[in-house]
């Protein structure tokens, strides 16, 4: 079984850096390299700054899809960069195209590795009884759905099907699908490195103990004009006293708002009672920024959930003329905002409630804090703090806010998984 590396370091640490230096120097008879990352334009800045192989990019082309030229690639032994939501969708012939050549994953940052499928009331019932699915409850106590030919014609049950035939459609709750990136998709690479930080909270990790998947956690270090992967109890722990010097946090009568802990949760702005409040936020957050901060679209940037298609909720608590200064938030792995200091964070996220109960089920204790967390470091991370300077920031949920001290002040976020190995160098003797 493949051991997963996690490097887990903060931003600005080299993580990419020591990547980019590591594809460099494995020679090219060695191995090929798969490098996933959120972004299209990152995969632009791997492909240039790695030069002693050429890598490519998938696209689509001639009536053939994206997935269609990730299979020809592989196929061809080609180094490969491409993005999250390509890799996500994986197959069966993906898995045997991985199997002829020695390939190496690097995941710069984890991957949204479960998430809820959604159906119509009685979909699954129906399905059943059409005999086009039958349940199969194995080892690990996991019920996987498995298709069958007798609906095998286009219908709104498409991605059900393709879902799977991959190998990556669960059944919880006997009314609910989840959908779980193949797990078998890792144990088919030579090496798996993650690129990322405060993993211990993040939805990956729960995946990897769920499938009883080892990881090493290590963390980077630069030394004579190198990178270097070091076992994680040997990290170099990040200064919060520094890091607190420069993060100037709101507080004042503009958080009262956020007081009552479910304040700017993703329910609370769908209930209509607190269509006053959200108009109380919008004004808040604007004269945080314009009469506390003196900002502009140039230096400032704000977030909230955008609110399904029509981004409802981002449209109702925009603060107005900083249309220009919102990113998602969910952001990470980009420096396209490294300019930015006065931020305004209108959010306090929770994980989704079916997944929590997914894990807890199968006896996976999750701590919905540490994820919320990891989210909310990723997106200040996107400013200029990851330079080494100052920000000032209005979180109004008093959680939220909580939590991002309880981080300045301790190290209880960063500390390794139970069942994290953090004595151990990576297997691959090039490094």
């Amino acid at each position: 079984m493949t051991t997963v590396n996690v490097i887990d370091a903060p931003c600005g640490y080299g993580k990419t850096s020591w990547a980019i230096q590591y594809m460099n120097s494995v020679p090219l008879e060695e191995y090929r390299f798969i490098y996933v990352t959120p972004f299209l334009n990152e995969v632009t800045r791997v492909k240039e700054l790695v030069t002693t192989r050429t890598f490519y990019a998938p696209h689509d082309k001639g009536g053939d899809t994206k997935l269609d030229d990730l299979h020809r690639l592989l196929g061809e032994g080609k180094d490969i960069c491409t993005t999250h939501n390509l890799f996500m969708r994986a197959d069966e012939q993906t898995r045997e195209l991985l199997v002829s050549n020695k390939y190496i994953l690097i995941l710069d940052e984890v991957l949204n590795v479960i998430k809820q499928v959604e159906l119509k009331k009685n979909d699954l019932e129906l399905l059943e009884k059409a005999g086009a699915i039958s349940y199969d409850k194995r080892e690990n106590g996991i019920e996987y759905i498995q298709w069958h030919e007798q609906i095998n014609h286009d219908s709104r049950f498409n991605d059900i099907k393709r879902m799977a035939l991959s190998n990556s459609l669960l059944h919880y709750q006997k009314s609910a699908l989840i959908w779980s990136f193949p797990v078998e998709i890792f144990s088919l690479f030579q090496e798996v490195y993650i690129l990322t930080y405060l993993f211990k909270g993040q939805l990956q990790r729960y995946y990897f103990d769920l499938y009883q998947l080892q990881y090493k956690y290590l963390s980077v270090v630069f030394s004579s004009g190198v990178y270097e992967l070091v076992p994680y109890e040997n990290r170099t722990k990040l200064n919060k006293t520094l890091l607190a010097d420069n993060i100037e946090i709101y507080e004042g009568n503009l958080n009262d708002i956020g007081d009552k802990n479910s304040a700017l949760s993703y329910s609370w702005f769908g209930n209509a009672k607190n269509k006053k409040d959200c108009d109380r936020l919008r004004n808040n957050a604007y004269n945080y920024l314009t009469n506390k901060k003196k900002a502009n679209n140039d230096n400032a940037l704000w977030t909230t959930y955008k609110g399904g298609g029509k981004e409802k909720i981002k449209k109702l608590v925009a603060p107005k003329s900083y249309a220009d200064s919102y990113i998602s938030v969910t952001s990470r792995a980009t420096n396209k905002h490294i300019e930015k200091y006065n931020l305004a964070y209108l959010a306090n996220r929770y994980m989704r409630p079916i997944e929590v109960g997914f894990f807890n089920k199968m006896g996976i204790t999750v701590d919905t804090d540490a994820w919320a967390l990891s989210e909310l470091i990723q997106w200040i991370w996107r400013s200029r703090i990851r330079e080494n300077k100052p920000i000032s920031i209005y979180i109004p949920s008093s959680r939220m806010r909580g939590l991002l001290k309880r981080y300045l002040t301790s190290e209880n976020f960063e500390e390794a998984p139970m069942k994290a190995i953090v004595n151990q160098s990576p297997n691959d003797w090039h490094l």
